[in-house]
């Protein structure tokens, strides 16, 4: 029997985990140059790496310890979640009645507080962390996020939940590049490409490579062979939205569909939705919505099971320990129903 929990709005058959959000600006990264710490980052590369994942008393990349309960190996976070508290509306596991949201980003708006973690101005339950930091083959995974915080996630001044990676960083074992990104962790396991699935999120680009574009939203697959990204949202270096997609009837062809021109360091939102088998995929500005779409209704996408990925994974992995990607987030949240 699948457990329901305790959520902000009912929307029919879908659950909606209410997300933070600002409208501040925070201090932002020159494009292609040195991070800032204007936006509460510190000096990137100051200090140690994390050791392996689950050791007592782990350097952070500040040079500060970190509790073995902290870092995990790899495995998922906390499922579930409880009745909205001052920080959070409250998280929800998948399943209940009609489906129901399997975690989000939690608050209502001008809830985000500098001074505390992400995980204390963000529901972060259903979700693990994947670092730019080696781990044996693959990288460390943070799996407890509640006052989790270093170089590669932290709050930025505006309370921002901002994501950093080097172009130096380590990258796992089947993939060229490396990434600080959120790794959906579902209530009951990775969900089926039918019924609804969506994740919106609005955010700030504050920094990407210095010769390519970051990935800011995905959905994947546990296929390998190159047949397991059904999207990956990407700001590009020409300040471009590209929606890269997988082909229908030929997963291992990638087709690339622009959404349109954006302001470096503007806030925006996104949305990546999958209903009854179409993928749309959204982003809006002051200006309006742009939307592109791509159906998954051959029999081989049934056969895999998906799941969501935001944050900061650069297309680069050559430059200076100052090259990177940087991406704001004010808010995100986080939907499944039938």
């Amino acid at each position: 029997m699948r457990q329901s929990f305790s959520c902000a709005v009912l929307m029919s058959s879908l659950v909606l985990v209410a997300c933070g959000s600002s409208d501040q600006s925070g201090g932002e990264a020159a494009q292609g140059g040195a991070p800032s710490n204007a936006a509460g980052a510190p000096a990137s590369g100051a200090g140690g790496q994390l050791a392996s994942a689950g050791s007592a008393g782990a350097a952070t990349p500040q040079g500060g310890a970190l509790g073995s309960s902290d870092v995990g190996g790899g495995g998922s976070g906390a499922l579930g979640g409880d009745a909205g508290s001052s920080a959070s509306a409250g998280s929800a596991g998948q399943g209940g009645a009609g489906g129901a949201a399997s975690g989000g980003a939690a608050g209502s708006s001008g809830d985000l507080d500098p001074k505390q973690p992400p995980g204390k101005n963000f529901d972060l339950t259903h979700f693990t962390l994947q670092l730019p930091l080696a781990n044996g083959d693959s990288v460390q995974q943070v799996s407890n996020l509640a006052t989790y915080t270093s170089d590669y996630f932290y709050t930025g001044t505006d309370g921002a939940m901002t994501f950093w990676c080097p172009v130096t960083g380590a990258h796992t074992e089947n993939t060229h590049y490396p990434r600080s990104e959120l790794r959906e962790v579902a209530d009951g396991g990775d969900w089926a490409i039918t019924g609804t699935h969506k994740l919106t999120a609005s955010f700030k680009m504050l920094q990407n490579p210095p010769s390519k574009g970051t990935i800011i939203g995905q959905i994947h697959g546990n296929a390998t062979g190159g047949t397991s990204e059904i999207v990956k949202l990407e700001w590009t270096r020409q300040n471009t939205i590209v929606a890269s997609v997988e082909d229908n009837d030929d997963g291992t062809t990638q087709i690339d569909k622009t959404l349109g021109s954006y302001t470096f360091g503007s806030q925006l939102s996104y949305t990546l939705e999958l209903k009854n088998s179409v993928l749309t995929v959204s982003v809006t500005d002051s200006k309006g919505t742009k939307t592109v779409s791509n159906p998954y209704t051959a029999a081989s996408w049934t056969k895999d099971k998906y799941y969501f990925k935001l944050g900061d994974y650069v297309q680069l992995d050559t430059g200076t320990s100052k090259d990177g990607g940087r991406v704001a987030f004010y808010s995100f949240a986080v939907e499944h129903g039938k």
